[in-house]
């Protein structure tokens, strides 16, 4: 079972309300909702004096404490044994699917890189395979590479080529990364990058980290409002093994300046490289 909490605060706005906040106390209730066969506790605590108490938010959620589902805003106590639910695989692959969606409306003829430095990435290599007759795969992770990309090359006769160069990359107009981007890259200031997380450090190009998509509605319903649909659908996907969400293309693609949709990321691609 998933379990959530939701920490909403009513500390009041005038020393009457607050004053009555601190004789009311702090409430906090559960509820269990279902979908689909996954089961959601969910936890809603009433903040009204300004001070959570967490012994209290321990009795309630037990041994469920490892692995919370909530808003980046709450922050735990160090000793208090909750730990917030973090799991990038689900955005690696929403980042991977928006990059092949774009690359089959393109008929997979802009060429394509694949990012991967230390080897994480690949259960996600036989999708981008086979979606593009060219891939260069860019990673320090060469002999686990090599090795499945021998497999598919024989099983979808594909052309991959594999190399610990990152210079190959600014040859590519698009480029996957499917983990965050630490370290400097070589990229082109036109190129489209999709990652699953803000870089850490300055990345040349088009570079896009958060993504929207509809969650499907049986899910929608069990779903915390404070909870974003790509952090919940996270959590479906690792935790609850809703494998079939690591289907879902994203509507959109954004940084902290700007938007884009999958058409227009594939209108630009067309425009920059004379696809014809």
């Amino acid at each position: 079972m998933l379990t959530a909490l939701s920490i909403e605060n009513r500390q009041g706005k005038n020393a009457f309300a607050r004053l009555f906040n601190l004789v009311r106390g702090n409430s906090a209730y559960a509820s269990i909702n279902s979908a689909r066969g996954v089961a959601l506790r969910h936890v809603h605590y009433i903040n009204r004096t300004g001070k959570v108490d967490w012994n209290r938010l321990g009795r309630i959620i037990d041994s469920g404490r490892k692995g919370i589902l909530c808003s980046d805003e709450v922050v735990f106590p160090e000793d208090s044994g909750f730990t917030r639910f973090e799991n990038g695989e689900f955005k690696s692959r929403l980042c991977v699917n928006l990059g092949l969606f774009v690359e089959n409306r393109l008929g997979g003829r802009v060429p394509l890189a694949f990012y991967d430095p230390r080897g994480e990435n690949t259960a996600l290599i036989k999708d981008v395979v086979s979606c593009c007759g060219d891939v260069t795969v860019v990673t320090d992770n060469l002999t686990l590479y090599n090795e499945r990309c021998e497999e598919l090359t024989g099983e979808l006769g594909a052309s991959v080529h594999c190399s610990e160069n990152r210079a190959l990359l600014g040859n590519c107009p698009l480029v996957l990364a499917p983990t965050r981007i630490n370290g400097l890259l070589p990229l082109s200031d036109e190129a489209v990058v999709l990652t699953s997380a803000p870089p850490t450090v300055c990345v040349h190009g088009f570079v896009y980290f958060d993504y929207s998509f509809r969650m499907p509605n049986f899910f929608d319903r069990i779903k915390p409002d404070d909870l974003s649909e790509e952090y919940f659908a996270g959590a479906l996907y690792s935790r609850a093994y809703q494998r079939e969400l690591g289907s879902i293309v994203p509507t959109s693609c954004s940084n902290l300046t700007s938007s884009q949709t999958a058409s227009s990321i594939e209108k630009y691609l067309l425009r920059k490289n004379a696809v014809v």
